[in-house]
């Protein structure tokens, strides 16, 4: 059961905790999802409705890797170890734009369900939907990459390393360089 971080060795008790889940789902449902959109332009523009129905399958696909991906998210909002207090702020705001972009994606594929044109209103709502997701997306990232969650704790310096509580965040370098004197 090491997949599943139960037994072994390491801080989790194996080779994958359960925050790692997170990161290994999400790129599914944004590659199916913002491909879709993209693709439904396309063919919005070439006024080809067949392309129009294989956005809207792909669309559906992302809907439901989202919904996997969601449920990993929820198990890494409650493992994840060490994380800034930013960091944690930032969990907030990643899970209502990605929860806002799922349902609205939902809605969009409901929609489209059946084969007649789609009109401008549904296609500018998986264009919001598609920001909404990246948003989202782009905060996943600076709470990894700037607030230390999921990033082993040996590794991050010992103000992060507690915990999101009254540490302050990690100084940066003065020139910026996160990797000077590395």
């Amino acid at each position: 059961m090491l997949l599943l971080a139960h037994g072994g060795t390491g801080p989790s008790g194996g080779a994958f905790p359960p925050w790692e889940w997170h990161p290994a789902t999400v790129h599914f449902p944004i590659a199916f999802l913002l491909g879709a959109v993209a693709l439904d332009l396309y063919a919005w523009w070439r006024e080809r409705a067949d392309l129009a129905r294989t956005a809207t399958g792909l669309m559906a696909a992302g809907v439901i890797t989202g919904v996997v991906a969601a449920g990993t998210g929820a198990v890494a909002f409650f493992t994840v170890p060490a994380h800034t207090a930013e960091a944690h702020t930032l969990m907030y705001w990643h899970l209502g734009l990605n929860a806002s972009a799922l349902g609205l994606f939902a809605a969009v594929v409901f929609l489209r369900r059946h084969p007649e044109p789609h009109g401008a209103k549904v296609r500018i709502a998986g264009v919001l939907a598609a920001a909404l997701l990246a948003a989202g997306g782009f905060l996943g990232g600076r709470i990894v990459y700037r607030g230390g969650a999921g990033i082993d704790p040996a590794v991050l310096a010992p103000e992060v390393r507690g915990g999101h509580g009254e540490q302050p965040r990690a100084p940066r370098p003065e020139n910026g360089d996160p990797h000077k004197g590395h």
